[in-house]
């Protein structure tokens, strides 16, 4: 891919990562997760072990490792033979720090230990473009001097959390993950169906410009005119590398910003409405309700959705001092 292109579409993907909790894992055990609602990304600050998504193989890991987890997939972390013992993260979970969370399996001292993340909901994260993703990722870094610095830094913040450690963990978080797709998108061998799809320079362009000016006049004449390609062989390339057709994804790229804009600025709803493209705020509002199941003087009511908040496993409350 050029790369003026790949660094434009890194700049637009807006990626929205949240951190939300630290997991320890003794040798010999298992620490398994029930299926999240958004996409789980673990980063690997000490130890080995395996991953297994779903019944899929298992894949090991060793430090300095990203590794990440489709939404809706439940997956497990740990020994892949001769296992000890399983334990559900769910039931297994204390407040680690500054808003953290804990996972443990094992009763012994932790050999491997994850910093763990979640990309924000497919309503506004990378807008949309991570909804393809379907496929788990597990990439080491051992010589990339930047991102063993980063990781380096994880560590100390999650091994001594203090004040800000989960603010500071995101930030690294989220340098490390920008990395891991440039690595992806440069590579010749593509493991996501998100960065497949963006291997076709062609359609990169025509995506590329959508995510710039969602607000444009689009046809399937003028996003085909913009890639290069005939009519037919662009909306045909195009369902099949997204999933879904070419105006079918500007909407949805322009709802995605509409939700944005209504749930952190005060814009009128007729002004986002044009904004985002729309010729009328009739139009604008039966497409929301529809990709949202609220109209937007609803969902702006409501507060919108919460963008940093991932979906966390459930503690038991906290019981009154006696």
């Amino acid at each position: 891919m050029e790369a003026d292109l790949l660094d434009r579409l890194l700049v637009t993907l807006a990626v929205r990562l949240r951190s939300f909790s630290v997991c320890t894992i003794q040798r010999g055990w298992r620490l398994g997760f029930s299926p999240f609602e958004a996409i789980t990304v673990h980063y690997v600050l000490r130890g080995t072990g395996s991953l297994r998504v779903g019944h899929g193989p298992w894949r090991s890991f060793a430090p300095h490792t990203i590794i990440v987890v489709p939404a809706r997939h439940s997956h497990s972390l740990g020994a892949a033979e001769d296992c000890i013992g399983e334990v559900r993260a769910e039931d297994h979970c204390v407040l680690h720090g500054d808003g953290l969370i804990s996972f443990t399996a094992g009763d012994g001292s932790p050999d491997a230990l994850f910093v763990c993340g979640q990309i924000a909901d497919t309503h506004t994260g990378a807008m949309g473009l991570f909804e393809l993703f379907q496929a788990p990722m597990v990439e080491t870094f051992p010589s990339d001097p930047v991102l063993r610095y980063a990781f380096e830094l994880m560590l100390a913040e999650v091994v001594s959390p203090n004040l800000a450690t989960q603010a500071m963990t995101e930030v690294l978080m989220k340098q490390c993950l920008i990395l891991l797709l440039r690595r992806q998108l440069v590579a010749s061998d593509f493991t996501s169906p998100i960065l497949a799809a963006l291997q076709n320079p062609k359609l990169a362009r025509a995506v590329l410009a959508i995510l710039e000016q969602p607000g444009a006049r689009y046809s399937v004449d003028s996003l085909a005119a913009l890639a290069s390609m005939g009519r037919t062989s662009f909306a045909e390339g195009f369902a099949t590398a997204f999933g879904q057709g070419p105006m079918e994804f500007v909407q949805r790229v322009r709802l995605r910003i509409a939700s944005r804009l209504l749930s952190g600025t005060d814009l009128p709803v007729k002004v986002i409405a044009a904004t985002v493209g729309y010729a009328s705020r009739s139009a604008f509002s039966k497409a929301f309700e529809v990709e949202f199941g609220a109209a937007p003087s609803q969902f702006r009511l409501v507060g919108g959705m919460d963008e940093g908040e991932p979906e966390r496993i459930e503690s038991e409350p906290p019981t009154e001092p006696t």
